[in-house]
């Protein structure tokens, strides 16, 4: 058996560059205080399943590699992230809810201000595409995957998969549940479709080779605007300086998550 590899990879989730001030927001400023930072330390971009594949062979990662990785496939990513990421010579990940691609999104839990802006269809998927972006699956319709049987499941992930490959002549082979849920009907179901990987909402800069299922990634929210949360996150510190900061304040009851607009308070003003 290979022995278990760590490795320093810090995949960084946005969703939507906008002034909408929701949990799933980054403003402008703030996600060009981002690239900005990476850049003039730097960092460079890998593609998420080049990336897998190395962990997975318990090969080396070039130094100061990140992961940039886009949910839902929102038009902020075509009008707003990829002009200045090319900027920067940096390519992205978006992931695709393949069933609701080009119109509105109508999934549990989605901001109020999202749901009449129709999400990035075909042609302006395939024109990120060509411009370095790696498309891979969302599932098909943003189900809560674990309150979903196990066949269900493959469902879902087949379509999107089928759809990514047919759309785009990429593998598509990693999936980014939705809301970060997953389960062992997930992970099984997961197996049976050949998928190499699956990211989710967990908090760490760093990957396991033999946890590629459950990849975990660094919420954007927690960088706000500032470049020593930038540094604390890929250096994996963040967590540390998150947490310290809320026992200093008497608050041992939270624990740390990705932020959404339920655990933000309190902790991301720190």
């Amino acid at each position: 058996m290979a022995a278990t590899t760590s490795h320093r990879l810090p995949i960084i989730v946005y969703h939507s560059v906008d002034e909408k001030k929701t949990s799933i927001s980054t403003p402008l400023a703030f996600f060009k205080t981002h690239i900005n930072w990476l850049a003039e330390h730097g960092w460079s971009t890998i593609r998420l399943s080049q990336a897998a594949q190395i962990v997975k062979q318990g090969g080396n990662l070039p130094p100061r590699s990140c992961v940039l990785t886009f949910d839902d496939a929102m038009q902020s990513i075509r009008d707003i992230a990829d002009p200045i990421l090319r900027d920067h010579g940096f390519t992205a990940t978006t992931f695709v809810v393949t069933g609701q691609a080009g119109e509105k999104p109508h999934w549990f839990r989605l901001p109020d201000p999202y749901r009449d802006e129709p999400l990035l269809g075909r042609a302006d998927l395939e024109k990120l595409a060509e411009n370095g972006w790696e498309m891979h699956p969302h599932t098909h319709n943003h189900p809560v995957m674990s309150h979903l049987p196990e066949d269900v499941q493959r469902e879902e992930i087949e379509k999107s998969r089928s759809v990514i490959r047919d759309w785009f002549d990429q593998p598509g082979d990693v999936l980014a549940y939705p809301y970060g849920q997953f389960n062992n009907d997930t992970q099984r179901a997961m197996t049976a479709c050949g998928m190499a990987a699956g990211v989710s909402l967990r908090f760490s800069a760093s990957v396991q080779s033999n946890c590629l299922m459950d990849c975990p990634r660094i919420g954007s929210a927690w960088f706000k605007d500032s470049p020593l949360r930038i540094k604390l996150a890929t250096a994996g510190l963040l967590e540390w300086y998150v947490s310290a900061k809320a026992r200093l304040k008497g608050d041992r009851s939270r624990h740390f998550q990705t932020p959404t607009s339920e655990t933000v308070q309190g902790l991301i003003e720190c």
